[in-house]
C-alpha cells in the first residue's frame, strides 16, 4: 500500500491529486458476453450453432466446430470448421445475434494458429500464396518500425539517413493496404509491380474524387 511505502510525502501527494497512469479508452464491443460460452465449447469440443448477421442486415445460422477465439485490433473473432462446407470460417463476435452450444461433440482438430496467421495482415487470411513486398519508408518512420515492426516477417534491407527499406512476406489483404495507406507519403512500395499498381489506382481514385468536388 502506498500509505506504508517509503515514498516521500510530496510524491504521495502527487499520487493522490494527479493521474500518473492512463490506459487507452476502449469502446464497448458487442459480443464480449459470448466469450465464456465459446471458450467452454472449444474446451469441451462441443458443436455450436451461430446466428450471424452480415453487414447487409441479413442473418443466417451456421453450425461449426469451434477451434479458436482470437482478438485482433480490439475486436474478437471465433474461428471454426463450418460443418456444411467443411472449411475454416471466421465470425466477428459483434455480429453474432445468438449462439447455442449443442450436445454434439467432435474430435480434436489439429490447428496451428501461428502458422495459419503467419503471412496474414490481420484477421483476414486468403488462399493466395504469400509474396515478398519491399517498402521504402521515411528514415524517421524507420525508427518506429525498428521498435514496432509492421509485420512479424519484417526484414531490414537498408537503413541510413536517406531511406529505411524493409521486406515483408505477406498475403496482401484489405488490412495490409489500409496499413500502407495510413503512412501516406512516408511509405513507398518498391516491389512487386502488381502491388504498386494497386496502390497507384487507389491514390488516383482518391485524387479524382478531390478534383471533382
Amino acid at each position: 500500500m502506498i500509505e506504508n511505502s517509503n515514498i516521500s510525502p510530496k510524491t504521495k501527494e502527487l499520487f493522490e491529486k494527479e493521474t500518473l497512469l492512463e490506459t487507452e479508452n476502449h469502446h464497448h464491443i458487442n459480443g464480449i458476453e459470448l466469450i465464456a460460452d465459446i471458450l467452454d465449447s472449444i474446451t469441451k469440443k462441443k458443436v455450436i450453432e451461430i446466428e450471424y448477421q452480415k453487414f447487409d442486415g441479413n442473418s443466417k445460422v451456421h453450425k461449426i466446430k469451434p477451434i479458436l477465439l482470437k482478438e485482433d485490433k480490439q475486436m474478437w473473432y471465433i474461428l471454426g470448421i463450418n460443418i456444411k462446407y467443411n472449411r475454416l470460417i471466421t465470425f466477428a463476435l459483434d455480429r453474432i445475434i445468438d449462439i447455442t452450444v449443442t450436445k454434439e461433440e467432435f474430435d480434436t482438430i489439429e490447428f496451428d494458429s501461428l502458422e495459419y496467421f503467419k503471412y496474414s495482415f490481420g484477421i483476414t487470411v486468403s488462399d493466395d500464396e504469400p509474396i515478398e513486398v519491399v517498402i521504402n519508408f521515411n528514415p524517421k518512420q524507420g525508427n518506429y518500425l525498428k521498435t514496432l515492426p509492421i509485420h512479424n516477417t519484417q526484414e531490414i534491407i537498408e537503413d541510413n539517413n536517406e531511406k529505411f527499406i524493409i521486406k515483408v512476406k505477406v498475403k496482401p489483404s484489405y488490412e495490409f493496404y489500409s496499413k500502407i495507406f495510413s503512412y501516406g507519403s512516408d511509405a513507398t512500395i518498391i516491389s512487386p509491380k502488381p502491388i504498386i499498381d494497386r496502390v497507384l489506382k487507389t491514390f488516383e481514385k482518391a485524387v479524382n474524387k478531390y478534383n471533382s468536388n
